[in-house]
């Protein structure tokens, strides 16, 4: 090589050192921030020190990225003196690459100060789990709003017997104002859950979040009733700051769908706070993309068979713990997340920043494409909403030659502007189901005048919608996601087989048992309860015992603000003597309570429609007042209602 061109090589070499030396933000006669303190690698969930200095003694701001999971500095300020301390806490899952770039910048600085600090799993051996509600807001807004989430929990109990959060990230959106900030949703980063010591499967989750408009300063309280071993539990919010109803599950899976068909409902509130529902079929390809059928229900304003676009909707990628997002929106809303239960299972929430909803996309399985008017059968259903003020629950048979069908319902919208109630009426019309999974059900003789039309969308015949962990109890598995399309009722709910002989002589288990409810009075504001727990039925005989969130002294009246762990109830269920499959009680319920321990004002009138003996609908039919919810088999009364040993990883 020539003596020349050597020098030109050394000179480019000196060059491009001094351009790579730029994290420290030198710049000749300017100010210069310098990252003197931060980690290389930080397990997911944890914090560390960092710390940042200004050539100047300016100020120094904490920021990250990759914006959809990169970490937080919210727990202590994000804006610091030169050389003082913040806190890194890292994101609650492994990104894309698993690293992180954090950032130092000052306004008299040119360049940022980076560092990269590669993300792992934590060495806490953890089980994760799923959970989603919907609920009202105790505020002077009574505000709709939706919640789901990821949590991952300690296997191992601690010296007190609780089981420690160790990490988890969710969406909450009340569609006013409060929604958790988007990409990144908001980040759980401790907690415990706690079950109660008679083995029941009751059980307190505590999740402490970075998002202190929500719970109490940012930690939220759920009460739990598990139903299956390790795997699903009915829960509601539980801390006195809203109430709602929803379900927590084992996730199973963290990878985006691909190459397969779901059905799919959502409930929640447009932006005058009027309810809506919308449900439907989509298909995901290969390539992530989506397209498919839905139908809305925006406060009564109905359009049917509406087309998710073959471009420009896709599903995003998911982080470590399953949660992701959909890209060009879905079924009317523009910003959807969702976490990933397991392969066939989807929960979704509609983070819009006006309207908000969430829901459930559960898997066709091998059926896809090939459904058919013989895939509804015998079946009992539940629907309505909290948001839309009424409930329904009942039973039909179907004859798929003609396709028809015709069977029995109880329905209560007396709390929608004093609405009718219907017990054991009679209904029949017409039914479509395409080999999609995509129909509906018209009725021609209906429980009441505003039942007129529901859509129905087909799930994987082998998948129980309640449990979908649960593989065991067949006799639960199959049927149907509903939405109610009539301009003057707006909800969402499920079908499911019902047995031959549904007689009661086989509810004879331990239960949990959940319900969410409404009674209408103006004077509270926003007048929704919720209750779950734990119980017995023999010889129809019911006794359980529970929590009610009651923080509108909606159904206790005269009680301050009920949130009660210590709940009872009790009620003796009676067939109907006419009807196979349907029972009435009348529940007492009671609680020690602070303020005062309270009863509940009278019986409530209930009735109940059996699947099989493990699953029943049942639905509160008294004036000004109503529940929906379903009693299921529990399947776990002991200690093994703690989480699930962690699965091995691939």
């Amino acid at each position: 090589m020539k003596r020349g061109t050597l020098w030109i090589v050394l000179l480019s070499v000196f060059a491009l050192t001094v351009a790579g030396c730029g994290g420290s933000g030198h710049h000749s006669g300017a100010a210069t921030v310098t990252i003197t303190t931060a980690p290389s690698t930080l397990a997911v969930g944890t914090s560390s020190t960092v710390t940042a200095t200004t050539s100047d003694s300016s100020q120094v701001t904490w920021s990250c990225t990759p914006a959809v999971a990169c970490g937080s500095f919210s727990f202590t300020p994000d804006t610091t003196a030169s050389a003082a301390n913040s806190m890194f806490m890292a994101p609650p899952a492994i990104p894309s690459g698993n690293t992180v770039t954090i950032s130092a910048t000052s306004t008299t600085a040119t360049t940022p100060a980076t560092a990269t600090i590669t993300i792992t799993a934590t060495t806490t051996a953890t089980a994760n789990f799923v959970f989603y509600a919907s609920g009202i807001q105790n505020d002077a807004n009574a505000d709709v709003y939706s919640l789901a989430g990821v949590v991952a929990i300690a296997t191992a109990a601690s010296g007190d017997g609780s089981f420690a959060v160790i990490s988890g990230e969710q969406d909450f959106n009340n569609g006013d104002g409060t929604t958790s900030p988007q990409p990144s949703g908001d980040f759980i980063s401790g907690g415990s859950l706690v079950l109660a010591g008679d083995g029941s499967g009751n059980a307190t989750l505590t999740l402490i979040t970075n998002n202190s408009a929500l719970g109490a300063s940012g930690t939220e309280t759920l009460a739990l009733a598990y139903t299956s071993v390790n795997s699903h539990a009915l829960i509601i919010q539980f801390d006195g700051s809203a109430t709602s109803s929803g379900s927590l599950d084992l996730q199973s899976a963290t990878a985006p769908p691909v190459s397969a068909s779901f059905s799919f409902t959502d409930i929640g509130a447009d932006a005058s706070g009027a309810p809506v529902a919308d449900g439907g079929v989509f298909a995901v390809d290969a390539s992530s993309n989506i397209t498919g059928t839905y139908d809305l229900n925006d406060g009564g304003v109905v359009t049917l068979a509406n087309m998710i676009p073959a471009t420009g909707v896709t599903a995003g990628p998911t982080d470590s713990l399953g949660r992701g997002n959909v890209i060009g929106g879905l079924a009317g809303a523009i910003s959807i997340n969702y976490y990933m239960v397991g392969p066939e299972v989807i929960r979704t929430i509609n983070v819009d920043s006006g309207d908000t909803a969430v829901g459930s996309a559960y898997g066709q399985g091998a059926q896809t494409g090939m459904f058919s008017p013989t895939s509804i059968g015998p079946s009992v259903f539940e629907l309505g909403s909290g948001v839309g003020f009424y409930a329904a629950d009942g039973q039909f048979t179907t004859v798929p030659a003609t396709p028809s069908f015709s069977g029995i319902a109880d329905v209560n919208e007396s709390v929608l502007d004093g609405g009718p109630i219907a017990t054991a009426a009679a209904f029949s019309g017409t039914y479509t189901m395409g080999t999609n999974g995509y129909g509906g059900m018209t009725f021609t003789t209906s429980p009441t005048p505003d039942v007129v039309t529901f859509g129905i969308y087909a799930v994987d015949p082998t998948l129980n919608i309640l449990d979908p962990n649960n593989t065991t109890t067949t006799a639960s598995e199959g049927g149907a996601l509903i939405a109610e399309m009539d301009p003057n009722l707006v909800g969402t709910g499920i079908l499911v087989p019902q047995e031959a002989t549904p007689d009661f002589t086989d509810v004879a288990q331990a239960y949990a048992f959940g319900g969410t409810g409404d009674t209408g009075d103006s004077a509270t504001g926003a007048p929704e309860f919720d209750f779950l727990g734990e119980g017995t039925i023999s010889a129809g005989v019911f006794a359980g015992a529970g929590a009610l969130s009651d923080p509108f002294d909606a159904l206790t009246g005269g009680a301050t603000g009920v949130v009660s762990s210590n709940a009872t109830f009790a009620g003796t269920f009676s067939p109907d003597g006419v009807n196979v499959g349907r029972s009435v009680t009348s529940i007492t319920v009671a609680a020690s309570n602070t303020p005062p321990d309270f009863t509940v004002p009278g019986p409530l009138g209930v009735t109940a429609y059996e699947s099989n003996g493990n699953l029943l609908f049942w639905l509160e039919t008294d004036s000004g007042s109503f529940f929906v919810g379903s009693v299921q088999a529990n399947l776990t009364i002991d200690d093994d209602a703690k989480p699930a040993k962690p699965r091995p990883k691939n």
